[in-house]
């Protein structure tokens, strides 16, 4: 079983119009899907045959309704209850572009979290990966996730981190290590104090091999947009470049890649498979509307076509 963390779900609405009038009407029909990033990974890796369950925190009448939508997904789920209301986060795709409105979510009591920490002890013991996905709520504190990683490695469960900021600073100050942390090249640049580009990724080997932060962490994987992605794992440096595509929603592409991840080392693949599979998730979900949803039936074709070498 996969288990993915969700912190600070939302129920993620896309409204889509041609153009957006100010200060005026505008007439639209909602689409409306589990969100938050560890959401977004438990439907791809529903969509790859795994077993999930998706855990996390759920609130009110929203939160009941974010259940709802997980059953509709296929989505096993074992949330913790919390006394506030769950979130919503709106999308509005309009004359080619995407405004986002973002609530920030409910503050979460000390006592919420412990039973949620209960919750996720009980939840590992059963898992063969975890994903640990997206923002802390108000009130959960930014060494929650390192905190989950310890609990996982004592339960001899590998963890894959998606996160950044403060979460992402204690996870990597702490003693506890994840297995695999995914920053893209701004992120690892600001964290470094550096200004690598695709092209200096041997210096950037060079720069995390120092850096006693990332000492102990099995993958470090980061990611280049366009220019692919690089994983510096066990002394090697492999750089990989999916097909080129056309891009229909990128949004959720990063989460499908953890997915891709997860799904293969909790199959025990091979470096460059591992690599591969994640590289062809995120591929496959921008080539598909929904967020968090693979466009299964070119998987031979991107998977087949994406490049792995080492460097």
């Amino acid at each position: 079983m996969i288990l993915t963390v969700t912190m600070n779900p939302s129920i993620d609405t896309r409204y889509t119009l041609d153009h957006l009038v100010v200060d005026d009407v505008n007439r639209v029909v909602p689409a409306k899907t589990a969100g938050g990033k560890g959401l977004n990974v438990s439907r791809v890796l529903v969509q790859l045959g795994d077993d999930v369950v998706a855990t996390g925190l759920l609130g009110g009448h929203s939160g009941a309704y974010l259940g709802d939508l997980m059953d509709a997904d296929g989505i096993t789920h074992r949330f913790t209850p919390i006394a506030g209301e769950s979130r919503t986060c709106i999308a509005l795709l309009h004359d080619g572009n995407q405004t986002e409105l973002l609530e920030s979510g409910p503050v979460v009591s000390a006592e919420e979290l412990e039973a949620f920490v209960a919750n996720f002890s009980d939840l590992v013991s059963g898992a063969s990966c975890v994903t640990l996905s997206g923002s802390l709520p108000k009130g959960v504190p930014a060494d929650t996730y390192a905190r989950l990683v310890a609990i996982a490695a004592g339960a001899g469960v590998p963890v894959l981190l998606d996160t950044s900021g403060a979460a992402l600073d204690a996870a990597l100050e702490a003693e506890v290590k994840p297995t695999l942390v995914k920053p893209n090249l701004t992120e690892i640049n600001d964290l470094l104090g550096t200004s690598f580009g695709p092209d200096d990724l041997l210096d950037l080997q060079a720069t995390l091999a120092g850096d006693a932060r990332f000492a102990g962490i099995p993958w470090v994987v980061v990611s280049m947009g366009a220019a692919g992605s690089v994983a510096f794992h066990a002394g090697r440096v492999l750089r990989a470049k999916a097909p080129r595509i056309e891009c229909v929603n990128a949004t959720g592409s990063g989460d499908s890649t953890i997915a891709g991840f997860a799904h293969a080392i909790a199959a025990g693949a091979d470096d460059e498979e591992v690599l591969r599979c994640g590289n062809t998730c995120g591929t496959l979900n921008a080539m598909d509307p929904q967020t968090g949803h693979l466009v299964l039936e070119k998987w031979d074709e991107i998977h087949g076509g994406v490049e792995i070498s080492e460097l």
